[in-house]
């Protein structure tokens, strides 16, 4: 979306007579001095979601007529019968085929994301919300991403031009649903949101994904402290709110962001509506989470600047974090396969290593590789504490700082093996029973059977494997820890995400690998600021909302 200048943040008098408003309140000094009534300031949500679908649309139209017109052209085939007269062969408009092709696409998305099957699901509480609506921005949101799933997979432009046009629709119905007051709290509000976010990560086309997925971030986590805590009191409310929250705070741990006190106590008052230890165990790892992100944000800010500081509050987060692993339940836990091999699996194989992990479900590997993560975080900031240590270190001070040095850096070389270890599971390439040695030295889950375990045959699982696994295989290569081997072969992997899956943003994650930058430098201000970063559409406004592209929709990138 094109970048149309910072948001004004003068009062109703002032915006369009372009006065300086000095933002006083309950009437601005301009207003005071012509003796009228100051009309007020517009919300934050109002110059946040700044409504360009219009343009959006039109600018996607006039592209998608250019493709079918190359479609149409190269489609056109040639033929010479038995008469030797030329017979000129054109395919049936696509709109006689959109119902059947509509169909397919949300069948895709809901074998793939939504249905429960063998290794859980993405985003299971789409089933309830799809069933209790007839026509909706979320019914287009699902048609548009299916079909740039498949239109990826197949290599289809027809299906990406059918694809856009729903998310046009899509697009446009949520744009309206924002500006109210009662349908912007409403959960397919929220909904449409992450699929209209996955219609992007799904057509991802470049590096500006992670601009996107900032952007998107700050707009759901808006759209959150506005829902307020009644959110909570809804499965579907609480499903969608557990998966932003997740992601808000990991990102804001990863940008060196304060998390907001709203979302802090709705997460806080989420624990109260859980069923199940499974799901309170996720929100004390949240608990954890957010400080994480508020010690990286002091530390950027410069409110924390003592070395030794740093790693004595760091020291504590890490205890907190050991307690709540020590604490899971057996559901939650994994497996650790050991694969008899006497050499390194060849880079086409989705094993690193010798050994893999298996797991329950996608929620409790994403748990795993969130608190892997987080912990990857963790353990830098006490490495660079102890190295950026100006006072000399003396006897037992000097040797227990190495100790700890070294400690961490074996720790964090383990977590990126780890997570390197979970990609089996996600893409579903694993080791039958004969060929390996189970081990259980971490919790395990229980299975009905062990041939439940090995029934998955290479890449025969759902796409979600692969959406939630491009984040932590993008953190472990820009860990620092990654040899330029294991680099090469997340490359590989996400590689194979993207072209066998259909998840575009995979393959531009694995472009920023190639390229060799570290994970933090790539979410840094520096990396995506206006003073940096020259390209059209990478641009903060005033409000932290970013303007992208004309592709992009306002929330968009990763959910």
């Amino acid at each position: 979306m094109v970048y149309n200048g910072k948001p004004s943040l003068a009062c109703e008098r002032c915006r369009p007579r372009r006065l300086k408003c000095d933002w006083g309140k309950p009437a601005c000094s301009q207003c005071i001095r012509a003796k009228v009534d100051c009309p007020g300031y517009r919300s934050a949500l109002e110059y946040t979601f700044r409504d360009q679908s219009r343009d959006v649309i039109r600018k996607a139209q006039l592209r998608a007529e250019r493709e079918a017109k190359e479609i149409s052209q190269r489609q056109k085939r040639t033929v010479k019968g038995n008469s030797n007269q030329m017979l000129t062969y054109s395919p049936a408009p696509s709109s006689s085929l959109s119902h059947p092709s509509a169909e397919l696409a949300k069948g895709y998305l809901f074998m793939n994301y939504i249905a429960k099957g063998d290794r859980g699901a993405y985003m299971p509480y789409l089933s309830t919300l799809t069933n209790q609506l007839e026509s909706s921005a979320v019914d287009d949101a699902l048609t548009a991403a299916g079909l740039a799933a498949l239109s990826n997979i197949h290599r289809s432009p027809q299906m990406m031009y059918t694809a856009r046009k729903h998310y046009m629709t899509a697009l446009s119905q949520t744009g309206n649903s924002l500006g109210n007051a009662h349908l912007c709290t409403r959960d397919e509000t929220l909904a449409t949101v992450v699929l209209l976010s996955m219609f992007e990560v799904l057509t991802c086309g470049d590096d500006l994904f992670l601009t996107r997925w900032i952007n998107h971030l700050d707009g759901a986590a808006i759209l959150i402290e506005t829902r307020g805590r009644e959110q909570l009191s809804r499965p579907e409310g609480l499903a969608l709110f557990s998966q932003l929250r997740t992601q808000i705070v990991l990102s804001h741990v990863y940008r060196q962001k304060h998390t907001s006190a709203v979302i802090r106590n709705l997460s806080q008052e989420a624990a109260k509506y859980r069923l199940n230890k499974d799901d309170a165990i996720i929100d004390r790892l949240s608990g954890v989470t957010i400080p994480l992100g508020d010690l990286c944000a002091d530390i950027k800010e410069g409110t924390i600047s003592c070395p030794s500081d740093i790693v004595r509050c760091a020291l504590e987060l890490d205890a907190q974090l050991q307690s709540i692993m020590s604490d899971i339940p057996a559901s939650m836990g994994y497996r650790t396969v050991n694969a008899a091999l006497a050499h390194r699996v060849s880079m086409d194989n989705t094993v690193w290593g010798a050994q893999y992990h298996t797991y329950r479900d996608i929620t409790v590997s994403s748990f795993w590789n969130n608190y892997r993560s987080a912990r990857l975080v963790l353990l830098d900031l006490i490495v660079e504490a102890i190295r950026a240590m100006n006072t000399p270190l003396l006897g037992n001070t000097k040797e227990a700082h190495y100790h700890l040095l070294r400690q961490c850096q074996e720790i964090s070389r383990q977590l990126v093996e780890d997570i390197c270890a979970s990609v089996p599971f996600h893409l579903g390439s694993v080791v039958v029973d004969n060929h390996v040695d189970q081990t259980s030295s971490h919790p395990t889950f229980r299975s009905s059977s062990d041939a439940d375990e090995n029934r998955a045959s290479p890449f025969v699982v759902p796409a979600a494997g692969g959406f939630a696994l491009m984040w932590p295989l993008l953190i472990a290569a820009g860990s620092g820890y990654a040899s330029k081997e294991l680099r090469a072969w997340i490359v590989d992997c996400l590689n194979k995400i993207g072209r066998c899956m259909g998840i575009n943003q995979a393959l531009a994650m694995a472009q920023l690998v190639r390229e060799g930058e570290s994970t933090r430098a790539w979410l840094s201000p520096e990396y995506s600021s206006p003073e940096q970063d020259d390209r059209e559409g990478a641009v903060l406004d005033e409000a932290g909302a970013l303007q992208t592209d004309d592709n992009a929709f306002r929330f968009s990138t990763l959910i």
